[in-house]
């Protein structure tokens, strides 16, 4: 018979037996769906890690120094690089004695940094509301600010806002100050100086930020420009540390970019300079480690569970033979080969398969639609569909074939003698 003709065959048996396919299919259709929720989540996590190394940039090492670099040497450093490659510096932050003021009121919980205008080259995510830093701010050590805006997830805790000893001096967390305010060109004071707020960054919610956690913002920041965050305490720079981040574009150059680093740190300040080189795709690497081995338990669950649908479908594919003896008797004395036995029932466990995957795959989907915190951000890739599909007919042929094949070797005189 040929294949058209076998299919047919297969899925009358299949409809002639409603209740017996349907058992027969379900349990394929609970591994099919452990399988496609898995592989998808996995699918997804591939695609936000791909996303941001995108955004993070590729080449990207990170180090620090405790001295601070002038504009002189960071020109100098540059040209060491590989072209094109973005050198940021950003100063350590903490608490150094001078809160913020605005409008009478002291700006607590939040850092204060100095940046250069290549922070925002990656990783830049943020809604950018106003101007950020440009050289010229650099050069001119400009007193502008640029602040950070963080998504009200939450309802305001009441302790944002608290009230020091002198009650005319009441103390407000940066926070809720943006809350309450649009800082956009509003005057802040930082020590003696008063700086003009250029720039607001809205920070994303956590469900759309596409970051690793570890380079999201834990906390409120107030940013102004690198020099003039020295120019206004010229002692900061014994006291805190130089954040350096390099993004070369490409992996391959990023070893390079590494040796050179630390062979320019050694010429500017000894050869005691022993700088901790980060590599940007050993996160990476974690991060895809750590997805698989929490998959991992669930695929083996998938296994398990195919493991039972198959050995339904062996079941169900005995009973079938038994209960049809006679007819692949009849089939053998009018000519039937026995591949034509074996192709026969081979078929129609395997539309059983196809059937489970299909019904395996909706449940699937029905329970990525039930735990996924954003469907819209879910991606479905035609290689988990394809790839469940295969699964269900694998295991279906694989455990059919024994039945088919002890079905095949049935001599047309015994299996015609068979009640």
């Amino acid at each position: 018979m040929k294949l058209p003709d076998l299919m047919l065959t297969g899925w009358a048996e299949i409809r002639a037996h409603k209740m017996r396919s349907f058992l027969s299919f379900f349990a394929i259709a609970i591994g099919i769906a452990t399988f496609f929720y898995t592989l998808s989540i996995l699918s997804q996590r591939y695609e936000d890690i791909d996303q941001t190394v995108k955004i993070s940039g590729q080449g990207r090492i990170s180090t620090s120094t405790s001295h601070a670099l002038t504009m002189t040497q960071y020109q100098d450093f540059l040209h060491l690089l590989p072209a094109n490659t973005s050198l940021s510096l950003v100063t350590d932050w903490g608490n150094w004695g001078t809160s913020p003021w605005y409008k009478g009121q002291e700006i607590t919980k939040m850092g204060l940094v100095g940046v250069l205008p290549s922070w925002r080259d990656v990783d830049f995510v943020y809604r950018l509301e106003g101007r950020f830093f440009n050289w010229q701010d650099i050069e001119n050590k400009s007193r502008v600010a640029v602040i950070m805006v963080r998504p009200r997830e939450k309802e305001a805790d009441s302790s944002w806002s608290t009230y020091g000893p002198d009650p005319e001096n009441p103390t407000i967390a940066l926070e809720e100050l943006t809350y309450r305010h649009n800082l956009l060109n509003q005057l802040i004071q930082i020590g003696q100086e008063t700086f003009t707020v250029v720039g607001i960054l809205h920070i994303p919610p956590v469900k759309d930020d596409p970051r690793f956690l570890s380079n999201r913002d834990y906390i409120s920041l107030i940013q102004i420009p690198y020099t003039t965050w020295y120019d206004i305490q010229p002692s900061y720079r014994d006291y805190f540390e130089t954040n350096i981040r390099i993004v070369t574009g490409q992996e391959n150059t990023a070893n390079t970019a590494a040796t050179q680093t630390v062979s320019f740190l050694r010429s500017q300040f000894g050869p005691e300079e022993k700088p901790d080189i980060q590599f940007f795709r050993d996160t990476v690497k974690d991060y895809i480690q750590i997805a698989y081995a929490e998959l991992k338990k669930m695929l083996f669950l998938g296994f398990i569970a195919m493991i039972a649908g198959g050995i339904g479908i062996m079941n169900v594919t005995m009973a079938v033979i038994y209960s049809r003896t006679k007819e692949i008797g009849i089939r053998r004395a009018l000519g039937a080969t026995q591949w034509d036995i074996l192709f026969q029932f081979l078929i129609e466990a395997m539309l059983l398969g196809f059937c489970g995957s299909a019904a395996g795959m909706l449940l699937g989907y029905g329970a990525l639609l039930r735990t996924a915190e954003d469907v819209s951000q879910m991606t479905f890739s035609w290689w988990v569909v394809v790839l469940s599909v295969l699964i269900g007919l694998f295991t279906s042929f694989l455990f059919a074939l024994y039945p088919a094949w002890q079905a095949a070797k049935l001599k047309p005189i015994d299996a015609l003698k068979y009640e």
